[in-house]
């Protein structure tokens, strides 16, 4: 390997964080060990593993210039793209196992699987990697448990952007909401308040006594502290 080719090649390309240019050399490494395929020059190898590691890291990559670079028409570019990233075994899917073991979170395998279905539920192409991250990442969110986000950023191929785009996008559709078992006490023991409040109205008016109605900030204030009572009855 022509490090000092990788290194004026990268710059050229504005790459200069190491995790991209140690990515690249792992890629370029791997192509070298699995592939005898003679067709393409140095320069253009390290073209496309640079543009692969940058995809895989969320790195921002300049595709012109790149093309430029390798000297490739660009239908020929893209094909060598997609043969590159077949070689090195970057086309397969991930597994949400596979990324729970790498990531130390193996407890939240069940649940993550149980999102992945509901992203493929909406319609989602699952073959993309972000599908899995995500589902980590709320299955995580979920039982408060902490992970290394960066990896997951990673993991999931996409620019930090892109990722806190992804995630927002499917915490509008509800994807993490709880459901009703999963409700804080004080939300429970105020419903339950609110509904004792109401029966109790309820039984005023078939008696027929005359209600008095109170205004609707100081019932509020009361049914608060009514709830904050019962609370403290419980501890």
């Amino acid at each position: 390997m022509d490090k000092h080719l990788l290194k004026t090649t990268a710059q050229r390309l504005n790459i200069h964080d190491d995790s991209v240019l140690n990515k690249i050399e792992e890629f370029l490494r791997l192509y070298q060990s699995k592939s005898s395929l003679k067709t393409l020059n140095d320069q253009t190898k390290i073209v496309l593993c640079t543009d692969l590691a940058s995809q895989h890291l969320g790195k921002a990559f300049d595709k012109e210039t790149a093309l430029a670079l390798s000297g490739l028409k660009k239908s020929t570019y893209h094909n060598q793209l997609n043969t590159l990233e077949k070689i090195l075994g970057l086309d397969r899917t991930l597994s949400i196992s596979d990324v729970c073991i790498q990531l130390g979170c193996t407890a939240i395998k069940d649940l993550a699987k149980d999102y992945l279905e509901k992203f493929r539920n909406l319609g989602k192409d699952l073959d993309h990697p972000q599908y899995v991250a995500a589902a980590i990442y709320f299955a995580c969110k979920s039982k408060k448990i902490a992970l290394d986000k960066q990896k997951l950023i990673s993991i999931s191929r996409l620019r930090p952007s892109q990722w806190k785009e992804l995630l927002s996008s499917f915490e509008k559709l509800g994807i993490n909401h709880v459901n009703e078992n999963q409700r804080g006490r004080s939300e429970v023991i105020l419903d339950e308040t609110l509904n004792m409040d109401c029966d109790n109205k309820e039984k005023t008016c078939d008696q027929n006594v005359p209600v008095e109605f109170e205004e609707y900030e100081v019932w509020k204030k009361r049914i608060l502290e009514e709830a904050n009572e019962a609370l403290k009855i419980i501890k």
